[in-house]
């Protein structure tokens, strides 16, 4: 055995105790026995190039998690192994036996290869995994990791006790080697069962004190506590964003607890795609290693820091300056470029390099650089090399930046592209990204109803903080020069990210993916290209949902992917903010020049969106031409999930017979054909809508049945079984469904009775420890709606008599459409919908809901149930949802209509409130917006918006032309109430006022007066023509028919906001016997505008004889001090007054002119 393999013999502990740190000890020296080997022995290539990306993939994940170091530190023993074959020099090498090492080893080698891919998938798929799935299926999660642990020790045993026979050597110490790995196997398996984070610790005590997993996943009240509690932590790290299947409670639970066979099945689609990236840069990675390090020699005699550099030229000048391992960032580029300058001049003249042993790659062809690598460009440079942006740049960050750059450019050219290039670059980026983002908002109004909230939550998701980057950033436009010599490398970068993207087929689902996609490094690097591309795609999506309903989770996947890239970019931020805190440095002041200020917004937000600002904001509105874009592209290549064309939820296929049912023997043909029925679980018989199935023969499995179908829910399941005998209970069929989503796998079991006209037997799933039994029958769906239990005490000649008598008059009720059969299906119907609604495990609290929920779902057939659930998924998606916008009363999402005050103003958001009635009359203190100024009143003017604006970009517009029809309103409201002071004829002849300024609802067309609300979208609610004269045109809704939200024929539509006008305060408590002929309102102001000038003039006439009588008289000045303090008070609080006065008679005289 070899130094290296027996080295890593009782690692496993040390990997437990000490983590990725340990796991990585030996690996470097590991790869590189193996690529030796495998060179010499090319069978063993495939083994060691899944291993090197498994390794690779395994590095990318930063989370630190013990039980998948303990599988890669066994995986690395086993790959140990083969580092034995670099004693074997040929492939050919006959054994004593006369076989040759390839024969001997090939099918255990591709084994091995196998093994390694299956554990990395396991792997991936359980850090994916939430803190509450590792908790409540922690066992079922040891047995898969233990598996393979005992795989891997089982091939290496394998390995090992080949090579034996192969080398001769003595049996009994191959056997007491394979003795010791077994005992080895049961320590790595008892660490593997202890390793555990002190979260999940924390967690399983938390489960035990409650009844364990067992309960918790039983027990939905129990799961949902732990839901609550952790939904902010549902991925494996808690920076990660949550990935959401879809969005309710149910979705999460089934997810979570997804047994580990059937998640890790379901990862390995999207882990083979990031194997796949794996590898090809692996082997990107190795053709640069040789183009760059070809030249690089190293001399022991002359060993010093420099010899490890790769670049000649860099090595030239470390050495000359005599640097060690680091050193100052701007020192280093500072030299560098009097370092090329120099060597410039020499090529110019001619002179030879006699201080340059290691030559020189400066040629006069990148003369042109020097004019941009220059002090002024000095902060882009340093960034470049400098990753970590610790201000210092050490030996391996020149050589990666040397390494980094594209095949055939010089050092100069790169470092130019870094001063100047990449700014302009990725300007170009940013408009582009603009653009997309404004086509989307113009098609927003164009995509189907069924695809609006979809299309909301991803603007709300994506707008704000990709607006954020592209607006902080200081944008340089393409020069022509610049283009020539840069856009080639950019557009291959760009080729490069889409290929990588198109491999995973968009769909960033961890950090490590993300990782695959961009690289190592700076993720601000190709931040842009990879925001464009992503959006570009989801563009196409928008495209097509003006004309396709999509998968609820489309888009849903798209803003999720976005989120890891968001995140990428916030811990990048983080990390810069903290080292600038210890470099005492302010972070305020070096993001406004770090990466040409592209986290200027990120670290600070708020000038970008205060209320202030938002409220003047005017963004620049795109057209959007469909015969402009891209007429060709497919939706299968762009789409994740399948269209969403549902089946005609009002209609069953009829049961046709196949070939295949009509050769099948005796005992399967029994069973095939049409069935319907109800299945039921404890406490609940049914437990849900009727179930329908058409059983046929399977073509490729003899003795096997299958069907396919949807839930009430549209759920896809399909449904394979078969027929078997027992002797005591004779035929048996036994089917499992699995469904395509959310919903555990159900495995069925029963018999049919003599006349072969009813399936009865009992249902488990072995996934949440649910059972129940079942009962179909060959009858149609609308009869089986009446079929008794024959269990009850009633005769079941009777029983079967009544089911006769009610399915004929059900019938005849139907045709003949009668009045009652119409009622009873409503309140079928409402009934369903309160299941859908609130859940049935809400419902059954008593045994009144208990039979109501039963009787609901005998009441309908499958058709029914799935059209009713269309029904409700299709208001769902109808119904705006302000995702982001909570209410201020009772703090839950706003969903329906979302009322804004516009007496309120914070620094950074509205006040917001919900359509409940409690909410809107609520007062709202600092108790619950400590932002307020002063409370909020219900007697605040309203903004009710009844659809979903971005509560950034499409704010500014709504708000300005709410409060513009705001003003109109209120100075139309006062003149129409001084219009109806003057009740005769002559006075409205007088005043040329006509009885058609009187204003009127649109609705009910009776006069307005104050709280009536008018539609701030003027322009859209009347034609320019009647612009002029909209005081008495179709924009005022009254109270009672704005709250029955009647129906409004003409160019308002529903859609559009309305803004609340209610009475002024100073009105409020005006007059209200007569609301006052304006002459008597006049006669009493002039009174008292008279009084107060009588008594003025009395004050003033005071004051003077005061002043006279001063000057009379004067005291010494050592008496007179507090006098004069005494008089200038007065004198300062009657110009106080004066001052109040004017203010008044000006306020007066302007509502008197």
């Amino acid at each position: 055995m070899s130094p290296l393999s027996s080295g890593m013999e009782g690692s496993a502990a040390r990997v437990a105790q000490y983590g990725s740190a340990a796991l990585a000890e030996g690996l470097p020296a590991l790869l590189k026995v193996l690529q030796a080997v495998a060179a010499i022995h090319p069978f063993l290539q495939v083994a060691v190039g899944t291993f090197m990306v498994a390794v690779e993939l395994d590095l990318k994940r930063r989370e630190n998690d013990k039980k998948i170091n303990l599988l890669f530190g066994e995986m690395r023993d086993m790959m140990s192994v083969l580092a034995e074959l670099q004693f074997i020099d040929r492939p050919s090498h006959v054994g004593t036996d006369g076989k040759t090492i390839q024969e001997r080893l090939q099918s255990l080698v591709d084994s091995m290869a196998e093994d390694i891919r299956q554990c990395a998938n396991a792997c991936d798929a359980y850090a994916k995994r939430n803190i509450v799935s590792k908790v409540l299926l922690g066992p079922k999660w040891d047995d898969v990791l233990e598996r393979f642990i005992k795989q891997f020790n089982k091939r290496r045993a394998d390995i090992e006790f080949a090579l034996a026979i192969h080398l001769g050597v003595n049996i009994d110490l191959a056997h007491r080697k394979l003795d010791n790995l077994d005992n080895k196997v049961d320590r790595v398996i008892a660490l593997l069962h202890q390793s555990a984070s002190p979260e999940q610790r924390d967690l399983s005590a938390f489960v035990d004190r409650r009844g364990g997993s067992a309960a918790f996943i039983a027990d939905e009240q129990l799961f949902a506590s732990i839901y609550r509690e952790r939904q902010d932590a549902a991925t494996p790290t808690v920076k990660s964003p949550r990935r959401q299947t879809t969005l309710d409670y149910q979705a999460f639970r089934a997810h979570m607890l997804d047994d580990p066979d059937i998640a890790i099945a379901n990862n390995m689609e999207t882990f083979e795609r990031k194997f796949k990236i794996q590898q090809v840069d692996l082997a990107e990675e190795i053709r640069g290693f040789i183009h760059h390090h070809g030249d690089l020699v190293i001399k022991a005699v002359t060993a010093g820091p420099h010899d490890r550099i790769v670049h000649p030229d860099l090595r030239n000048i470390w050495q000359e300056m005599k640097w060690r391992g680091n050193v100052k960032a701007r020192h280093f580029v500072l030299a560098l470029r009097d370092y090329c300058v120099e060597k410039l001049d020499k090529r110019q003249e001619h002179e030879t390099f006699s201080g340059c042993e290691n030559g020189t790659e400066v040629t006069l062809e990148d003369e042109w650089t020097l004019e941009y690598i220059n002090v002024t460009r000095l902060q882009a440079i340093i960034e470049a090399f400098d990753d970590d942006a610790s201000g210092f740049i050490t030996v391996g960050e020149a050589n990666a930046f040397a390494a980094s750059r594209p095949m055939n450019w010089s050092l100069l050219k790169w470092m130019a592209y870094w001063a100047v290039g990449w700014q302009m670059a990725m300007t170009h980026y940013i408009t582009r990204i603009d653009t997309l983002l404004a086509k989307m908002f113009a098609i927003k109004t164009e995509v189907l109803p069924a695809n609006r909230r979809f299309i909301d939550y991803y603007l709300d998701r994506v707008w704000s903080w990709v607006t954020e980057l592209t607006t902080g950033f200081r944008r340089a436009e393409w020069s022509d020069a610049m283009r020539d010599r840069f856009q080639g490398y950019v557009a291959e970068e760009e080729v490069k990210m889409r290929h990588k993207l198109d491999l995973v087929r968009h769909d960033i689902d961890a950090a490590d993916t993300l990782l695959l996609i961009i690289g190592t490094g700076r993720v601000e690097k190709h931040l842009f290209i990879l925001l464009y591309l992503l959006l570009e795609r989801d563009f196409e999506i928008f495209r097509l949902a003006r004309s396709t309903i999509l998968h609820k989770d489309e888009l849903w996947d798209s803003a999720n992917t976005l989120e890891w890239v968001y995140h990428a970019v916030d811990d990048r931020h983080r990390d810069l903010e903290n080292l600038f805190k210890q470099q005492n440095r302010d972070p305020a002041e070096q993001f406004k020049v770090f990466a040409f200020e592209l986290f200027n917004y990120w670290h600070d937000s708020t000038p970008l969106w205060s209320f202030d600002r938002l409220r003047e904001s005017r963004y620049v509105d795109v057209a959007y031409t469909d015969s402009e874009e891209n007429p060709t592209v497919d939706p299968a290549s762009i789409l994740n999930h399948p269209l969403d064309i549902a089946d005609d939820p009002l209609t069953l296929p009829d049961y046709v017979e196949t070939d295949a049912d009509r050769g099948a023997d005796s005992s399967l043909h029994a069973i095939l054909g049409h069935w319907c029925g109800f299945v039921g679980r404890q406490g609940l018989s049914p437990s849900e809508p009727m179930l329908s199935l058409d059983l046929h023969a399977a073509t490729a499995k003899p003795g096997h049945f299958v069907a396919s179908g949807s839930t009430s829910s549209g759920t896809r399941w399909t449904l394979v079984g078969e027929a078997k005998s027992s002797p005591d209970k004779g035929d048996l069929y036994s089917f499992t469904v699995t469904f395509a989503a959310r919903l555990w796998p159900r495995s069925f079991e029963g018999a049919l009775t003599d006349d072969g006209r009813i399936f009865s037997g009992t249902w488990s799933s072995k996934s949440n420890s649910e059972s129940g039994s079942f009962l179909l029958k060959r009858l149609p769906c609308d009869v089986m709606r009446f079929w008794p239990n024959l269990s009850d005490r009633q005769s079941k000649s009777k029983a079967l008599w009544t089911f006769a008598i009610r399915a004929v008059i059900d019938r005849v009720r139907r045709n003949l459409w009668s009045r009652t059969w119409i009622e009873e299906r409503q309140r079928a119907r409402q009934r369903y919908l309160r299941i859908i609604r609130d859940g049935d495990a809400d419902l059954e609290t008593n045994e009144s809901e208990i039979e109501a929920i039963q009787r609901c779902y005998l009441s309908m057939t499958p058709v029914e149930a799935r059209y009713y659930h269309t029904l409700h998924d299709y208001q769902q998606q109808l119904a705006p949802k302000h995702y982001g916008v909570t209410c201020s009363h009772c703090h839950a999402t706003i969903a329906g209509a979302r009322y804004i005050c516009l007496d309120c103003h914070v620094s950074r958001s509205t006040l917001d409130l919900c359509e409940r009635p409690e909410c809107l009359t609520a007062v709202i203190g600092p108790d619950r917006r400590v932002d307020l100024p002063s409370p909020h009143l219900p007697s605040h003017r309203l903004l009710k918006l009844r659809r979903v604006i971005h509560r950034h970009r499409e704010f500014g517009g709504v708000y300005r032309a709410a409060h513009d029809a705001l003003i109109r309103a209120e100075e139309a409201l006062s003149d129409v109430h001084a219009v109806q002071s003057w009740e005769t004829d002559a006075e409205l002849e007088h005043h040329n006022v006509s009885e058609g300024r009187r204003l009127t609802c649109i609705g009910c067309h009776a006069g307005t007066a104050w709280n009536v609300t008018v539609c701030p979208l003027l322009s859209a609610c009347t034609s320019p023509l009647e612009l002029l004269k909209w005081l008495a045109d179709d924009v005022f809704v009254c109270a009672s028919c704005e709250a029955k939200n009647i129906v409004i024929k003409g160019a308002h539509k529903m859609a559009h906001g309305l803004v609340l006008c209610q009475q002024q305060r100073e009105e409020a408590h005006a007059e209200t016997g007569h609301p006052g002929r304006l002459d008597v309102r006049m006669t009493s102001l002039e009174a008292k505008i008279d009084a107060i000038r009588q008594d003025s003039a009395w004050r003033f006439d005071a004051l003077d004889r005061k002043v006279d009588g001063l000057n009379g008289s004067v005291p010494p000045p050592s008496t007179t001090t507090g006098a004069h303090a005494a008089l200038h008070a007065r004198m300062d609080a009657l110009d106080t007054r004066m001052q109040n006065i004017e203010t008044l008679l000006s306020v007066l005289l302007k509502k008197i002119g």
